[in-house]
């Protein structure tokens, strides 16, 4: 979708394109990332100082992570993070001197919390990564004399190694981040108004539709304002934001299924329709002109729907409550436009711009309580030991080194589609790759100059010809040469560290399969099963609620159910991407990815009924409607695809979708004939028609979900591949 935005090219710009040939961003990472190793080593090497290895591992890490901007506050939390993990990790040392077994088992259960945070936090996770990193590279590997010195040296050289980072990240062709926020937002109103336009369209139309609002809306929150010219604080900018979710979540709702006859009439129903609808429209419009110009918006009053009681009774229960929610969306939505309208209105305005914000909730930092999380760093935890009782017993080359290594890549390997055995083959091609520098090149330099274009000549083939994520395993050969003021030239003194980095790859394959099993098919399976309970429980605390049989441990698995739903969702789609169908004749992985799209609709639908269902809980139409509801309950069925049953072992009563509708409509039916609506307010009719709306567009999706489901042999994928 073009932007009727133009961007502006500064005169650098163009000089910058024409001298440096518009190098991609790949080019100037790699570039970057490569001139910062060369100096990680030559600076120390030129002044003498011991452990230049440490800056350059420290470079490493970084830039494996996936670094791309940098900032000197980044940088600033990265030195943070690395002397709190020194802090405690020559605290633990000066508590156990001699206690060494005590030291190793504090220092595998502090390092296993950083370590999970890596795992956890959703952004930039190498500060946790440093300070875990930190810890264990402060042990002198069991010794005694100079520890502190040598934690010392151990903890500068990383600082040394992230201000290198972070100097060269910030003066060579910085990332700059550029204000997009008004190109975002009006591209995203655009796809806004197209999918309400599109609304009763075919489903392959509101599908396109949809699929790009879901893009320019992640566009819109991942991008950054320019605080220093902004005309508006993040604050009121987050307030927009959640407008925009907003509108958003209604014309999805909206757009969801396939239109009902009577929409073809809905002024019949609704005498002012058209005007709400030619409204919204133009609020649609008049916003986008808004966010290009800067004109003023027009904002309508609120509008009063005005119901055609006699023609409503004529509908069917499912339609009338199908039909109440359309028009309390649609209404919503015009509501919810003109809060924006006026916003804008007021940051347009050269006045002082203030509005009121809502009260909205705050984007989480960290996922905790994730269970593959919680089983890696349990996983990590047994990498470290094996590792310490192989280091123990047979003292390789590198000593304590093969523990660092191994604890702290770990986390790249486990629950990751990066598998060890990949990783395996990338190190014997960099192994080879290094034992001929290491023979034919290396012992040939003389220069310091030499040995700079030599280091910065192997990070950029690893940085930039090798996959992003195996490109540390590449980059572990320039680590093989022991680079030094002094060089000692041993070619079994290589070897042998060569084998120490082997060894720690080893342990990180044994365990990518012990205690648990990472093979994609099973994964997919038990996140299938996952996704199922946790929505189960979501909608299971709904129920209880108007049953008022909630309990204190419903509330806690329906809240973290929540938590974890959508996450499972895109694990599902991470792990069918990655299952080899080649080993299972049966499976159509197609079919398999557009079950985890239909999963993931249907969750996003599980989700707004749980909100619904906490904002109506004290509705006395709800409560009547649960007790008096004697059909089968939507969650036991999702019980039952959460023990892992296949859909013809399910209820046939789920298995019609006529069948279905229509026991349900029959039902409802018998419910509300025997309720005197009149004692009743507005709000309490709207709010029990609308639930019974969104529940009725659940169960369609879900619907969806099984039509695929019949079609994908799952039993296939819990047979061995061997």
């Amino acid at each position: 979708m073009e932007s009727s935005i133009e961007k502006k090219v500064t005169l650098w710009d163009s000089f910058s394109n024409i001298l440096f040939f518009s190098l991609s961003d790949k080019l100037k990472f790699s570039i970057k990332a490569s001139l910062s190793m060369a100096l990680a080593y030559l600076i120390p090497l030129s002044q003498g100082w011991s452990q230049a290895s440490t800056a350059a591992i420290t470079v490493m890490l970084i830039a494996a992570m996936g670094s791309v901007s940098e900032s000197v506050l980044k940088g600033a939390m990265r030195v943070v993070g690395t002397v709190i993990g020194a802090i405690i990790g020559m605290t633990l040392i000066a508590l156990f001197p001699q206690d060494r077994f005590i030291y190793l088992i504090t220092l595998s259960i502090i390092v296993a919390i950083p370590l999970y945070l890596v795992r956890a936090y959703k952004g930039d996770p190498s500060i946790f990564m440093l300070s875990a990193m930190t810890m264990m590279l402060v042990f002198k590997n069991g010794e005694v004399d100079d520890v502190f010195i040598y934690g010392l040296d151990k903890t500068y050289m990383t600082i040394f190694g992230i201000m290198i980072y972070t100097i060269v990240g910030v003066f060579i062709w910085p990332v700059k981040i550029e204000d997009t926020t008004t190109e975002n937002a009006l591209n995203l109103t655009e796809a806004q108004l197209q999918l309400f336009l599109d609304r009763n369209s075919s489903q392959e139309k509101r599908e396109k539709s949809l699929a790009i609002l879901v893009e320019n809306e992640t566009l819109l929150v991942n991008s950054t304002m320019d605080t220093g010219t902004a005309s508006i604080d993040m604050l009121q900018w987050n307030s927009m934001i959640y407008n925009y979710k907003s509108i958003n979540e209604y014309l999805t709702l909206l757009s969801m299924h396939d239109k009902e006859e009577y929409t073809d009439n809905l002024d019949l129903y609704v005498s002012n329709y058209k005007l709400l609808e030619s409204e919204v429209i133009q609020l649609f419009s008049e916003i986008k002109l808004s966010w290009a110009t800067e004109q003023q918006i027009k904002i309508p009053k609120e509008i009063t729907l005005k119901y055609q009681a006699e023609k409503i009774k004529e509908l069917s229960q499912l339609e009338r409550a199908s039909f109440i929610t359309t028009m309390q969306d649609m209404q919503k939505l015009h509501k919810v436009l003109c809060k924006l309208a006026e916003k804008l209105n007021r940051i347009h305005n050269p006045l002082p711009t203030f509005f009121e914000s809502e009260n909205i909730p705050q984007n989480k930092r960290f996922l905790w309580g994730d269970i593959e999380h919680l089983k890696g760093v349990l996983v990590t935890f047994i990498i470290f030991w094996a590792a310490t009782f192989f280091w123990i017993q047979f003292n390789p080359a590198g000593g304590f080194m093969i523990v660092a290594l191994a604890t702290g890549l770990s986390v790249l390997t486990t629950f990751t589609p990066i598998k060890p055995s990949m990783l395996i083959v990338v190190f014997s091609i960099s192994f080879i790759f290094a034992t001929f520098m290491y023979v034919f090149v290396l012992p040939n330099l003389r220069y310091g100059w030499e040995l700079g274009l030599f280091i910065f000549v192997y990070s950029f083939i690893s940085f930039h010809l090798v996959n992003p994520k195996m490109t540390i395993f590449f980059l572990l050969g320039l680590f093989t040469f022991g680079i030094a003021n002094t060089m000692y030239y041993d070619f079994g003194i290589f070897l042998l560290i060569l084998l120490m980095f082997y060894l720690f790859l080893i342990l990180l394959h044994i365990f990518y399969y012990i205690p648990f099993s990472t093979k994609p098919e099973h994964l997919f399976i038990m996140m299938k099963k996952r996704f199922f309970r946790f929505a189960q429980k979501m909608l299971e605390r709904g129920r209880k609620q108007q049953e008022g049989k909630v309990s204190y441990l419903v509330l806690l698995a329906a809240k973290y159910s929540e938590v974890h739903l959508m996450s499972t969702v895109k694990k599902m789609q991470l792990w069918a991407n990655g299952i080899d169908v080649k080993y299972f004749e049966t499976m159509d992985k197609e079919k398999l990815l557009a079950f985890t799209k239909e999963s993931e609709k249907f969750a996003y639908l599980v989700e707004l009924l749980y909100h619904r269902d906490l904002m109506m809980k004290n509705n006395p139409l709800m409560q009547i409607l649960s007790k008096k509801y004697t059909l089968p309950y939507f969650s036991d069925l999702l019980g039952e695809y959460a023990k892992g049953k296949e859909g013809k072992d399910i209820d046939t009563f789920w298995k019609d979708k006529k069948q279905t509708v229509y026991t349900v409509e029959e039902t409802l039916s018998k419910v509300l004939s025997d309720i005197d609506f009149e004692l009743y307010s507005r709000n309490d009719i709207a709010e029990l028609y609308e639930s019974i709306s969104l529940r009725r567009n659940v169960w369609l999706s879900l619907f969806s979900c099984q039509k695929i489901m019949e079609e994908l042999d799952f039993s296939a994928l819990r047979q061995s591949r061997f």
